[in-house]
């Protein structure tokens, strides 16, 4: 159910918003709340269940963790065993013991990017400047 927010806005941030608006044709209001739906999150309540305990244990987590989380990375004879299995796997070389280790190994690299991506957003909602996304 929509509920009413009143927020003051700096005069620069408003004439941005109200000549966007203008230009999209919308009424400020609608233009706002498009803008806001655009650079909202994901919510961790739709992801599975012991992953979405983890990124809300991260909302709680003091900064330091989160920047350790942020920069961390799958330890490097693991990520070399990854890559390695893709380029099998993208060469149809791949045993089917190779495949399931592939996936496990998969499903761990998308958590670790998944965790990271979290920590980072947290950083920056605390006032913290993180890298812009790679394109």
């Amino acid at each position: 159910m929509p509920q009413t927010v009143t927020i003051q806005l700096p005069e620069e941030t408003l004439v941005r918003y109200q000549r966007g608006a203008r230009a999209a044709r919308k009424v400020l209001e609608e233009f706002l709340v498009e803008r806001l739906k655009d650079v909202a999150p994901p919510l961790a309540d739709t992801l599975p269940s012991p992953l979405r305990e983890e990124l809300r244990e991260l909302e709680t987590t003091d900064d330091q963790t989160l920047w350790s989380i942020a920069h961390s990375q799958l330890p490097p004879n693991r990520q070399r065993l990854y890559n390695r299995l893709l380029r099998k796997n993208s060469q149809g070389t791949i045993t089917v013991q190779e495949k399931h280790k592939l996936t496990v190994l998969g499903d761990e690299a998308r958590r670790l990017t998944l965790k990271k991506a979290h920590a980072y957003l947290l950083l920056k909602w605390r006032g913290h400047s993180v890298p812009a996304p790679e394109a």
